[in-house]
């Protein structure tokens, strides 16, 4: 008769003593960040110069269709780092070939809510907002959204020791 190996508890196998930690994966959100380098960092704070920039130049736009700008500017500015930190943690996680595609998932979850909430709280807030008006922001929000995935795509398959 056949010894049945000893019962496994259900353990993430980063937990599970008998598989090895490798040590240079890091394992707090601190030490991602760390681990995110200069092009990242920049990256960052460069969706945050823009978004700023972007509620500036359409605040008078804003306050002609029924929209408070200073709620748009700290929706906009407010979530800036969010997407742009979770693009680039998102893009440097599916990269990385130690560590499972799921570690990203929370990372792009926020890239997306990120994208999402300025232009949310356009289309619901603004009064009566002409077609042209209501078609223009989907499509920017279709075309940029469609741009910063590409994005991701194009930068995951870049071989990390050419960049």
């Amino acid at each position: 008769m056949a010894e049945e190996p000893p019962e496994r508890s259900l353990v993430l196998d980063a937990q599970d003593p008998a598989v090895p930690v490798d040590d240079e994966v890091p394992h707090t959100l601190m030490g991602e960040l760390r681990d995110l380098g200069l092009v990242g960092q920049m990256w960052t704070l460069t969706v945050v110069a823009f978004c700023a920039i972007r509620a500036v130049v359409v605040w008078p736009v804003l306050l002609d269709h029924g929209v408070n700008p200073w709620w748009f500017l700290a929706l906009d500015v407010g979530t800036s780092p969010t997407y742009g930190l979770g693009q680039a943690m998102g893009v440097k996680l599916m990269r990385d070939d130690r560590r499972p595609m799921r570690d990203a998932v929370p990372w792009i979850a926020m890239l997306f809510v990120s994208f999402v909430a300025p232009y949310a709280y356009l289309l619901a807030s603004a009064g009566k907002l002409p077609g042209y008006v209501v078609i223009g922001v989907v499509l920017w929000m279709v075309v940029f959204g469609g741009l910063a995935a590409l994005r991701v795509a194009r930068e995951v398959r870049v071989d990390p020791a050419a960049g």
